[in-house]
């Protein structure tokens, strides 16, 4: 049943499962932008809006110290439960006021996540917060692109975007359509600190294989979905998932129940770099 995504776990705990990992191609072409600044080893990285630590945990390799900060505290929580690294550490905070003395961080991050941010106040606190030369990445990924390859290849996309465009069209706050559908695209979002021009990078992508029903748990954890379920109740919101599930199993002809249905999912992530003046 699709009512199981929300009925045995909380948002972070969705968010955590179902949510993809920041691409390892994607961080090294943010610290490839900072070094052509400033020589390694760098030192410290903040990942703003951090959620469940999918965002931050990848920046570990690269900085001598890494932040993650999120508002939601059960989202802190699962970060930390999923294990630790030794210098990564996490707490809450807002994107506007961050605890970081003037020019002492080499990069701030926000990966799906500055779409909900005060962004004139967010700017102007990580201009405070960067060392001269020092990067702002914001980054956020598409609505997924899934396949089925059994017998007969089947691509899934149109019903995915049906699904977010039709059943939940009216459930979908404006940032979210700035993340999914422009990708960061206007003037909110041109890092006005920022030397020009700005940096836009649209290369990187994530495959990863799943199931039908990992796809609706990511479904699930939408905003639209969750908006869907707090003005609806959990019932109708069970309702939509499992016509949405039904409609996907139907399209691959798979005679498997959805958890047993292997598909692949492709993300197709988009770069914007910014680089605060030496």
């Amino acid at each position: 049943m699709a009512y199981k995504y929300f009925e045995t776990a909380g948002h972070a705990a969705i968010y955590s499962k179902f949510r993809p990992c920041t691409p390892e191609t994607l961080i090294q072409r943010i610290v490839t932008y900072i070094s052509e600044k400033i020589p390694g080893p760098l030192k410290v990285a903040v990942d703003v809006g951090c959620g469940s630590g999918q965002s931050t945990q990848v920046l570990a390799p690269y900085f001598s110290e890494v932040y993650g900060f999120d508002p939601n505290e059960t989202a802190i929580a699962e970060a930390i439960r999923k294990g630790k690294i030794p210098n990564v550490s996490y707490g809450t905070s807002t994107a506007e006021k961050l605890n970081f003395q003037e020019n002492s961080v080499t990069l701030v991050t926000a990966g799906q996540a500055c779409h909900w941010f005060d962004l004139p106040a967010f700017y102007e606190e990580v201009k405070r917060i960067l060392v001269p030369g020092g990067t702002l990445a914001l980054y956020g990924y598409q609505l997924p692109r899934p396949r089925f390859h059994g017998s007969s290849p089947t691509d899934l996309s149109s019903i995915v975007d049906k699904f977010y465009g039709d059943t939940l069209g009216n459930y979908v706050l404006q940032q979210s359509r700035e993340c999914y559908l422009e990708k960061y695209s206007n003037e909110r979002y041109q890092i006005p600190f920022s030397t020009r021009p700005l940096t836009r990078d649209e290369s990187v992508y994530l495959e990863q294989k799943g199931t039908l029903a990992d796809l609706v748990g990511y479904v699930s954890s939408w905003s639209a979905f969750q908006n869907y379920q707090k003005q609806n109740g959990p019932e109708k919101a069970s309702s939509i998932l499992m016509d949405f599930e039904k409609e996907l199993l139907d399209a691959t002809g798979s005679k498997m129940k959805p958890e047993e249905t292997d598909i692949t999912v492709r993300f197709n992530y988009f770069l914007l770099l910014g680089r605060k003046a030496l």
